[in-house]
């Protein structure tokens, strides 16, 4: 049997600390966790490199894998007009 890859029990979404034991999360759930208006904000996942990636409220982040486990948010901005 092959041993479940190690995961850390908490994530960070705007450098603050949450608990968290599940193996994934959606990005609906990491607003709710940060306590922002969901209609209002979107969610990155913070990674090395230039390019944060966007995670859309109904996407599922595998939180088994390294380095995964940070997230921002931001209002959403309007580019109508």
């Amino acid at each position: 049997m092959a041993n479940k890859p190690n995961k850390p029990d908490h994530i960070f979404i705007d450098r603050k600390k949450y608990d968290w034991s599940q193996d994934t999360i959606t990005g609906l759930q990491i607003k709710n966790l940060a306590g922002v208006d969901v209609a209002n904000y979107n969610v990155w996942q913070d990674v090395a490199g230039p390019e944060d990636l966007p995670i859309a409220d109904d996407q599922s982040v595998d939180l088994t894998q390294p380095g995964v486990e940070k997230f921002f948010t931001g209002k959403k901005t309007s580019t109508e007009g």
